[in-house]
């Protein structure tokens, strides 16, 4: 080993995972790659020797918040040695290196080997740069498996877009679609069912996109093979383009008992002039169709959606156009955004920028909304059983359709799926009884 890290006090590191789930499960990963070297993996606030800074650039914001968060590890501990990953250090590595205190900045193509990067001694007085184009493979590089916490695991089944919508600078920083084969998948699933986890969420950055570089089996075709794994066991999707919830996906996830009722569609907008200006493949009559065949054929999925606020061109017209389709689609709630411009976008350049007061008006508007939408949604459980798998606390826990279930008992083992009957549907929580 290197002398940077020639003593045991010396091996400590901390990592800080900026934006999508994707970065948190890749930072989990290699936090179990550095623990089974022998180091000490601490919280971020503390002092380590090494600190892991895996960066968003989906926004600007997300850039300032990226270098804040790198500045704020060189302040409180300037003796460390500081790693940068991720996506702003793809798309903007020579920015990363200016930085004060920065020693690697290692593009996505290398986040893999970064624990065999941060062996070598970085040139004096400059960062070891390693960075380059995005691979132009098909197959990605490895599994990607960890626990987001103790009863929920991801597993990575693909990553990168082949898709350019004007505001998104992801297709640069990940690279195109690539998948891993379905064999590797199963052999990485069974992996962690034997260890214990009960719920898994594939992941990545477009899982809409899965295609196995060997059989080109799609997202279909994949669940139909994990699912044949035995086991006390369920399946999340992460998030899926509208566009890419198939006739085939639908009518495999209603006949599964293994594959969650819950869907969390990146719709964005909900007004067609809008749609089109982001160049997303789904317009205003799409979400009607995709979202009324769910309801149609799986009546208690949770339908949950991203939606970008203040877009260019978004005028208060288009926005009452958005919330009224929102408003009347049967959404259980919304995950809302405030658009930011991302420099290096199209979207960035376009003219009516909304100003930010406005922006920040409609997006409070649609939380409101949202949280009316899931305080309905919710309402039609009561006095109806649902399975909830049990969290830390050993008092909540999720349900198969993305319910927080507030448990009427304390004694129940972690990490356990539990049959229970729904009491109470207050504003702000659900209450429930566990048995049958």
């Amino acid at each position: 080993m290197s002398s940077l890290w020639d003593t045991e006090k010396s091996r400590s590191v901390a990592f800080y995972a900026l934006g999508c789930k994707a970065n948190q499960l890749e930072s989990s990963a290699l936090a179990d790659e550095f623990k089974s070297h022998g180091w000490d993996v601490l919280p971020f606030n503390e002092k380590a020797s090494l600190y892991i800074i895996n960066t968003c650039t989906v926004t600007h914001s997300g850039d300032s918040e990226s270098r804040r968060i790198i500045r704020k590890a060189r302040r409180e501990n300037p003796d460390a040695r500081i790693a940068v990953t991720g996506c702003y250090a793809q798309v903007a590595p020579d920015e990363i290196a200016g930085i004060d205190g920065v020693n690697y900045v290692i593009g996505n193509n290398f986040k893999q080997d970064i624990y065999r990067i941060v062996q070598q001694m970085p040139p004096e007085n400059e960062p070891l740069i390693k960075v380059s184009d995005m691979d132009k493979s098909r197959i990605m590089a490895g599994a990607t498996t960890a626990a987001i916490n103790r009863t929920r695991a991801s597993l990575k089944i693909q990553d990168g877009c082949d898709f350019k919508c004007t505001y998104c600078i992801i297709w640069v920083a990940r690279g195109p679609s690539r998948s891993l084969p379905v064999g590797v998948l199963k052999a990485q699933l069974q992996e962690l069912i034997d260890i214990g986890h009960h719920e898994i969420v594939l992941t990545g950055i477009n899982i809409g996109q899965y295609e196995d570089p060997l059989t080109h089996a799609d997202l279909t075709g994949l669940l139909r093979e994990l699912t044949q794994i035995p086991g006390n066991y369920r399946l999340r999707l992460s998030s899926l383009d509208p566009a890419e919830v198939t006739p085939q996906l639908l009518d495999f996830m209603a006949g599964s008992d293994k594959v969650c009722p819950y869907f969390h569609l990146s719709m964005q907008s909900a007004e067609d002039h809008v749609l089109k200006r982001m160049a997303r493949r789904h317009r205003v009559t799409d979400l009607y169709q995709v979202c009324g065949e769910i309801q149609r054929k799986m009546p208690q999925a949770a339908i949950g959606a991203d939606i970008i606020v203040g877009f260019p061109e978004e005028t208060a017209e288009r926005f009452a156009v958005t919330y009224d389709v929102l408003a009347d689609l049967p959404m259980s709630y919304l995950h809302t955004f405030t658009y930011s411009k991302r420099e290096g976008t199209p979207a960035a350049e376009f003219p009516d920028q909304v100003p930010e007061p406005e922006k920040k008006r409609r997006t409070h508007e649609l939380i409101a909304l949202s949280d009316r939408k899931n305080y309905t949604y919710r309402q039609q459980f009561l006095g109806k059983q649902v399975h909830v798998i049990v969290e830390e606390s050993q008092n909540r826990g999720m349900s198969e359709n993305f319910i927080q279930v507030q448990l009427d008992r304390t004694d129940l083992p972690q990490n356990s799926i539990v049959p229970v009957r729904i009491t109470e549907v207050l504003e702000r929580e659900t209450r429930g009884q566990v048995g049958l």
